[in-house]
């Protein structure tokens, strides 16, 4: 931080007539304002966010009205694919690894398929995940599903991409991740 001062002190003397009329304890006044501010912004986002210790990725404390409660990885193999955190009856996917759009829909609907024998709404629910993910997924990027309200509403980067109503396809959903076949396994989130 001295050696910033000292900087500032040469560069009002020696390079900019414009810098001469700077007040430097007025300057450091407002730089340690800045680095203060910079310190609580950080210390605030810090605490709306837990990292998955597997894959590092950040979840929310709170999400859709609800506290994460459990989380697991998806794996593939070795390869993690995404993270999911449960929020009561919402599950939050981040992206580890970037899928086409085609790949994560085919997978999702391939796992409902045991849980729910509905067709159709299977179908109305692949259309809305193909159509709500032109480019597919990304590194980094979060798909939200939200099973509540005999309806099952989807959004990607917290962007509504679809909503199928069908109470049956709802609660496949959530079986994905819950019943004794998940898809990953979902352990509590331990709180500091």
């Amino acid at each position: 931080m001295i050696i910033f001062y000292k900087y500032l002190d040469r560069i009002k003397k020696k390079r900019s007539p414009q810098l001469s009329t700077l007040n430097i304890p007025q300057s450091r006044t407002m730089i340690r304002f800045i680095l203060v501010l910079v310190a609580v912004i950080t210390l605030v986002n810090s605490t709306n966010a837990i990292k998955e210790p597997k894959t590092g990725l950040d979840f929310p404390a709170k999400y859709d009205g609800s506290k994460l409660s459990k989380w697991g990885v998806r794996t593939k193999g070795p390869i993690k694919v995404y993270s999911v955190g449960q929020y009561g009856d919402t599950f939050l996917l981040k992206m580890n690894m970037k899928v086409g759009a085609e790949k994560m829909a085919s997978a999702m609907t391939d796992a409902l398929k045991p849980r729910c024998k509905d067709a159709e709404s299977i179908e109305e629910f692949k259309t809305a995940m193909l159509n709500g993910l032109p480019k597919g997924c990304s590194k980094g990027s979060s798909l939200a599903f939200a099973c509540k309200g005999g309806k099952l509403s989807m959004s990607a980067n917290n962007k509504k991409i679809g909503c199928v109503k069908n109470k049956n396809l709802a609660k496949a959903f959530i079986g994905i991740y819950t019943d004794r076949k998940a898809v990953c396994k979902l352990i509590d989130v331990e709180e500091d």
